[in-house]
């Protein structure tokens, strides 16, 4: 009967091994993170109202859980190679971890997430410089992303740039 349990306790422990292996394999290779995030699909974005111009006046979206996010830009010129203010207020004074994704759409330039700083009371700030382009008129998307467990939204903003 010995006999007979040795090949099964080399059978287990090699079960065992090949399992942990497995284990140890996965978590190097795998990448969790993106694994994740494909569940949640792409963002879902809410944009500005086309009669909006932030060159102007503030523009305000209310995404789709309801949070409402309004954007203001100083100077209204919107410079190139200057610093930029990026305003934001919202009816929601507790978000935490935001940024505000600024990219060209007729020009790849880079993406430039800038981090949303809490004022309090529904205000918040981010800083920042957009390049110059020798083309011109480039136009230009503002993400605000809130990811929550199944899903991630936003509110888009759009403006132009004349050089």
């Amino acid at each position: 009967m010995k006999e007979e349990k040795k090949p099964n306790n080399i059978k287990s422990a090699i079960f065992q091994i090949g399992v942990v292996l497995f284990v140890v394999v996965g978590y190097f290779l795998i990448d969790f993170s993106s694994l994740y995030q494909s569940f949640k699909g792409e963002a879902k974005f809410i944009t500005q109202s086309s009669t909006c111009d932030l060159h102007k006046s503030s523009c305000t979206i209310e995404i789709q859980d309801g949070t409402k996010f309004e954007l203001d830009i100083n100077p209204k010129s919107i410079p190139l190679m200057q610093s930029i203010k990026f305003s934001i207020k919202s009816n929601k004074t507790d978000l935490q971890e935001l940024y505000l994704n600024i990219y060209t759409t007729n020009m790849l330039m880079g993406d430039f997430n800038l981090p949303i700083k809490n004022l309090g009371n529904g205000n918040y700030e981010a800083i920042g410089t957009l390049p110059t382009c020798p083309v011109g008129n480039m136009k230009w998307n503002a993400d605000i992303r809130i990811e929550k467990l199944d899903k991630i939204i936003g509110a888009r903003f759009q403006f132009k740039t004349d050089k």
